[in-house]
């Protein structure tokens, strides 16, 4: 033919499907070319299949679970789904072709920490006595609260104590999600109870000049 040349219609922009696109020369004579232009059996899609929220308030063990379909594999998501704080999410999936496509899920938390209060104490009132005690309360967390006293072996699973000897008491409460808390208490004694005499002797028979003193510290 005669250049140049008209190409109808656009070669660009093309949706799937069978296409016939006319070529025109200088002189108006004209052939045509037949395409077709295919695409993915399928849209890309995604969904949420399963999550875990963060077991401890503040902290990042939450994660999700997404399965991509349709569209072109490999697939590739982002952020990551592992080590999530709690809050909104929104996760982006993306086939080889560049299709996207988003997720969205929710990481939810416990309202608080656990958290052990010294509720009450007593001291021991003679030296090398046992008679101490420590009270504790606790609250906040998830569930049901394990009580590990560190000088006792295994888990002892009370918040009181008593017939305590002077020293430090550390106990660790844990809630059902595994959360802790540390609380470190002091059991105090007096010092040692001393007594220191001096005396003086009757100097002569049937006399009463002795003395005899005492002091107490």
């Amino acid at each position: 033919g005669t250049s140049p040349y008209t190409i109808t219609p656009a070669q660009t922009g093309l949706t799937a499907g069978a296409k016939t696109f006319t070529v025109t020369d200088a002189n108006g004579c004209t052939t045509t070319v037949n395409a077709t232009i295919t695409q993915p059996a399928s849209a890309l899609s995604a969904a949420l299949t399963s999550q875990v929220n963060v077991l401890c308030f503040g902290g990042a063990t939450g994660s999700v679970v997404i399965t991509p379909s349709g569209g072109t594999s490999p697939y590739t998501i982002t952020p990551a789904q592992t080590g999530l704080t709690a809050g909104a999410k929104t996760f982006t999936v993306t086939d080889a072709n560049g299709c996207t496509t988003t997720v969205n899920a929710t990481i939810t938390q416990p309202a608080s920490l656990p958290t052990v209060v010294l509720t009450s104490q007593t001291n021991v009132l003679c030296r090398g006595n046992s008679t101490g005690a420590i009270n504790i309360t606790a609250s906040g967390g998830t569930g049901a609260f394990t009580y590990d006293w560190a000088d006792v072996a295994g888990t002892s699973n009370t918040e009181d104590r008593t017939a305590l000897a002077a020293g430090t008491y550390t106990v660790t409460v844990t809630d059902a999600n595994g959360c802790t808390a540390v609380s470190t208490n002091s059991i105090t004694q007096p010092a040692i109870l001393n007594l220191s005499t001096s005396r003086t002797n009757v100097s002569c028979n049937g006399g009463s000049n002795g003395t005899a003193n005492t002091a107490a510290s």
